[in-house]
Order: structure tokens, then C-alpha cells, then sequence
């Protein structure tokens, strides 16, 4: 008895046994954010050409009023509205919003 137990579990796990077992395939997508490609190359030059020349870069005025025009003036062509500085940041934001 025990030996026909024996062998009737031997051919139950031989016919188990075959077969290429369960494989279970999952597909998953992930999104990741692709920065755009930062100033090109013309943008680039334009803004260096269009740069102020710095102030430690220019003849030293001769009283301290005009050294102080002249920094106001420098100043105003960095900061004022779409002055060298927001031409710069708008360049550079495009590489960080993707855009």
C-alpha cells in the first residue's frame, strides 16, 4: 500500500512537472520630464555681444558724480524691463521649464 501511494504522488509530481511554468508580464510606463535644450548657439553670442561692458572694464570717470551716472547707467542696462538680465533669465528658464 505504501509503495503504490508512493508511486502514484511519483507520477502525480512527473506530470506536474512539465511545462514551462507561469511567467506574469507587467508593463509599466514612467514619465520623465525631458529638460529642453538650453540656449543655442546664436542665442547664445547674441547675448554675449549684447552684454554691458562692465563698469571695472571702463575708463574711471574723473569725479565721483559721474562715476555714480555712470553706475546708474550700467545698472539700468542690466535690470530694466527686458534689459540684458531678463534676456539672460528667459534663456536659461528654458532649459529648466522644458519648454
Amino acid at each position: 500500500m505504501r509503495m503504490l501511494c508512493v508511486i502514484a504522488l511519483a507520477a502525480l509530481t512527473a506530470a506536474c512537472s512539465h511545462g514551462p511554468a507561469a511567467v506574469e508580464t507587467r508593463v509599466q510606463i514612467e514619465r520623465v520630464p525631458v529638460p529642453a535644450p538650453c540656449p543655442d548657439r546664436e542665442t547664445y553670442e547674441a547675448l554675449k555681444k549684447s552684454r554691458p561692458v562692465p563698469l571695472r572694464d571702463q575708463p574711471m570717470p574723473g569725479s565721483a558724480e559721474e562715476r555714480v551716472a555712470k553706475t546708474a547707467a550700467q545698472l539700468g542696462r542690466f535690470e530694466a524691463k527686458g534689459g540684458w538680465a531678463d534676456r539672460a533669465e528667459a534663456a536659461l528658464d528654458r532649459c529648466q521649464k522644458g519648454d
